[in-house]
């Protein structure tokens, strides 16, 4: 009697099915059971190098959709954005505004508001808050404030290195000169 797959009940398409199987479980990952029992599958190298292959890829295209796309329909809605100020109930106040000039008005608010000497305003520091300044004076001072006492350091270091310098030579004269004149003399 002769030995067939068919006489052991196996059909060539399963054999061709499993070995296929097979191969791409190797080929993308080798399974593993971890101290849990959990069973998985590591990715191997060539796995991780597709799955970064395809992620540069799709990355690549929804930048060059939203590169055609979405951004200029975001400069242009930016661009035309309006402004409305309302009050509690949402009733229309004042008048509206671009975007960009919401965004001017905002940064001179900035720059106009007081502060206390410590740069703080009245909302940050309400507790005996008394106005002594504009916050781009503040910050103008405290910049001034920095690069000055900056320059200061590097002069006083400057100098010290210099003054150090300076005394350590005259004292290396000095003692050279009193070692010059001393006479030792040994009697017995």
């Amino acid at each position: 009697m002769e030995l067939t797959c068919e006489s052991l009940g196996i059909k060539p398409e399963d054999i061709e099915e499993k070995i296929i199987s097979r191969v791409v479980e190797n080929l993308l990952g080798a399974p593993y059971m971890d101290e849990d029992g959990y069973e998985g599958v590591e990715d191997s190298k060539y796995m991780k190098n597709l799955k970064e292959l395809v992620q540069a890829r799709i990355d690549s295209k929804v930048s060059e959709i939203a590169d055609k796309h979405i951004l200029p329909n975001v400069d242009s809605y930016i661009e035309t954005l309006t402004i409305q100020k309302t009050n509690q109930w949402g009733e229309a106040k004042g008048k509206s505004v671009t975007f960009i000039e919401y965004l001017i008005q905002q940064a001179e608010q900035y720059m106009v508001e007081p502060v206390n000497f410590k740069g703080k305003t009245k909302a940050e520091d309400s507790y005996s808050w008394s106005k002594n300044t504009t916050r781009i004076a503040y910050m103008i001072d405290s910049h001034l404030q920095y690069s000055i006492s900056t320059a200061m350091k590097k002069a006083m270091e400057t100098a010290n290195e210099s003054i150090v310098g300076g005394i350590k030579s005259a004292v290396g004269i000095q003692l050279s000169q009193i070692i010059g004149k001393l006479k030792v003399s040994a009697t017995v």
